[in-house]
């Protein structure tokens, strides 16, 4: 009789975990549903092509910047913003390695793709798969650098939470900022997300 109620009890345990997470996870994807992430690959892992990477994410995001203060309301729109501008993007690139006594080519793609969870100076995303401009300069083997393109908040003047709040929902928003109350939940989650990209990849 003990054993049963013991089984009963681990369970009822089980299940109410399962619920929570399963309504964590959900709220996660509502976020990754509204984010573009810029995501840059460095040549090699060499000090000189890291320092160039970081020229380059500068020039790309200041020249960004003006395109990004009217009329992009969601992703989709800051995609088709910045594909609009997509020459320019990588002429600036380009012309930035030029300056700096490179040849390396430039090589910009959108693509969705997993990221683990991180944390952004006091803003954590949660893991899983969100559209993202690539942007991989020469072989790209190098270490890479993202952020937030939309909402901007790694363009000049962003201000992060206030940048988020504006596309993210109550519920989404007590997320991003809750990283002490979700610890648990974010690894979980994360190796919930690696899983699930692996089976996808294999298929």
């Amino acid at each position: 009789m003990l054993k049963t109620i013991e089984k009963a009890i681990f369970v009822g345990f089980l299940l109410t975990a399962l619920i929570s997470m399963t309504n964590f996870s959900g709220r996660c994807d509502g976020i990754s549903d509204k984010i573009l992430r810029f995501h840059i690959l460095a040549n090699s892992d060499s000090k000189e092509d890291q320092d160039l990477k970081l020229k380059v994410r500068d020039r790309i995001l200041n020249y960004c910047s003006p395109y990004f203060k009217d009329n992009v309301v969601d992703k989709q729109a800051a995609e088709d913003v910045i594909k609009a501008h997509i020459d320019g993007i990588k002429s600036e690139a380009e012309d930035e390695i030029r300056i700096n006594g490179y040849d390396y080519p430039v090589n910009i793609i959108f693509t969705d793709m997993y990221f683990g969870t991180r944390k952004y100076k006091n803003t954590t995303i949660p893991s899983g798969k969100y559209r993202a401009m690539r942007v991989i300069i020469g072989d790209g083997n190098g270490k890479n650098w993202w952020c937030v393109m939309f909402p901007p908040m790694c363009l000049p003047a962003a201000q992060e939470r206030e940048e988020l709040s504006g596309i993210l929902d109550s519920n989404e928003m007590d997320v991003v900022d809750n990283e002490c109350g979700y610890e648990v939940k974010f690894k979980v989650l994360e190796i919930f997300n690696c899983i699930k990209d692996l089976i996808s990849n294999m298929l």
